[in-house]
């Protein structure tokens, strides 16, 4: 059974450390990752900073990033594409080597959070094991189950199971609807461009925990359908 792991590693033992210690101001949220070769990966992030100018400086600078392009600007947000190399170990083990899929990593400088999506428990216990022998200070939150009966299963941080409960709620999915995004996200006490950001995240996950079930389904159909 899939397992879902919430934990937390210092900044200095994975990614962007020589970055946050120069910067001020600075918040990451890493969307998704793409693996590159055996030893580096390519994540696409959203960036915050109240200096974008010193932070690409801080960036260039950084032994963890190889390579850096800006993908979309925003008033206060920049959108990335980064090759990390050198400070990706946990990264690389858990994505080429247990197979995991790492579903959050955000950070404001003090530690990295992570969370991923184990195919077992097993693969967490590896992992586990593994960052003991690489001296990295792993720290777990939380541990579940995708059979628990609860919002986690669907891959919902607790801002964006808030964020749909509000707009079922108010009426924002209904047709035609009883509220806009701008009153949704005047309930939510949060900005325009951040709740699009957060309902955009949040059926993106939605959708991918639906087609996965579909798939899993369907492998389970074939097999039973096929003759021993």
């Amino acid at each position: 059974m899939a397992t879902i792991t919430d934990f937390q590693v210092p900044v200095e033992q994975f990614a962007l450390a020589e970055t946050f210690g120069q910067v001020s101001g600075l918040y990451v949220e890493i969307e998704r990752f793409a693996a590159q070769e055996s030893d580096s990966a390519m994540p696409f992030v959203w960036v915050s900073a109240d200096d974008f100018e010193a932070f690409e400086e801080a960036l260039s600078g950084d032994p963890s990033v190889e390579t850096f392009d800006v993908l979309a600007e925003f008033n206060d947000e920049r959108f990335y594409r980064m090759s990390w190399v050198d400070e990706v170990e946990l990264v690389m083990h858990l994505l080429l080597e247990e197979e995991g899929a790492i579903t959050q990593a955000r950070s404001n400088g003090d530690t990295w959070s992570l969370q991923v999506m184990f195919p077992d428990h097993d693969s967490l216990s590896r992992t586990y094991d593994f960052c003991e022998e690489q001296g990295l200070d792993l720290t777990v939150d939380s541990i579940y189950r995708l059979d628990n009966d609860d919002k986690s299963q669907f891959g919902l941080t607790e801002s964006q199971y808030t964020t749909l409960a509000e707009a079922k709620d108010m009426g924002y999915y209904d047709v035609p609807r009883e509220a806009t995004m701008s009153e949704l996200a005047d309930s939510l006490d949060v900005s325009h461009q951040a709740l699009s950001e957060r309902l955009r995240r949040a059926h993106g996950n939605l959708v991918d925990r639906a087609l996965s079930a579909s798939n899993a389904k369907q492998e389970e159909r074939q097999s039973l359908e096929e003759p021993n």
